[in-house]
Parts: C-alpha cells; structure tokens; sequence
C-alpha cells in the first residue's frame, strides 16, 4: 500500500488560522502524521502542514481535504521514496497551484541527510 502526503500551505499572516486548521486535522483520525512547518522548508516555498495518510484512506481523505480546506492550497501525492517522481507525477492540487523549489531535489542527490523525511 502507497501511502500519501498532503502539504497544506499557509502564508505567514495565516499561522493562527493553519494553527487551527492542524487540530482539526489531527481530530479527524484520518491522518497518520500531522505536523505544521512555520516557514519554507524542502521544495516547499512557504509554511504549511504535512499530512500522511494511508492510500486505503485516498478517497475520505479527498473529500475530507475538499470540505475543509478552507483559503489554503493543498499539494497531494504519493510517497514511493522518489521525491522527485512524488512531486511531479499523479500529483494533484485542491486550491491554486503553489511554486515548488525543484532544485532542492539535485541537492539531496548529492547530500541525502537534507531529505526532510526518512
């Protein structure tokens, strides 16, 4: 089973409402990892929550994400350990697309201790 990765984005004027945004999402039990990222991290270009789910859980996690993703951006995609191939391919966004930094994924090919997860 493939698990799956939302990073939900928030500009820095947003932190008290994405604040809330993670309780609620950690009270959803639909989540096996929920954590927010004040500032820019990884290709990620600004603040957000990262969200894991399961791919069992593809579907409720979709309707769930459409009905309470309020003014954020949501990246989805998969997790197979190709971040690069994770970021570009079967991706999908709810909300405006955001820019993500790709050069980041050269820069873990030559110093892999910067993946931001395992």
């Amino acid at each position: 089973m493939t698990p799956f990765h939302a990073h939900i984005y928030f500009s820095e004027n947003h932190l008290p409402s994405a604040r809330l945004w993670e309780k609620k999402a950690k009270a959803a039990s639909l989540f096996t990892f929920v954590q927010l990222q004040k500032t820019a991290i990884g290709p990620h270009r600004s603040g957000m929550i990262e969200t894991h789910f399961n791919e069992e859980n593809h579907e409720s996690v979709l309707k769930w994400l459409n009905l309470n993703r309020e003014h954020f951006s949501v990246f989805i995609h998969q997790d197979t350990g190709d971040d690069h191939r994770d970021h570009t391919q079967g991706i999908q966004w709810l909300g405006p697309e955001m820019e993500l930094d790709f050069n980041f994924f050269e820069l873990i090919k030559k110093r892999p201790e910067l993946r931001i997860h395992g």
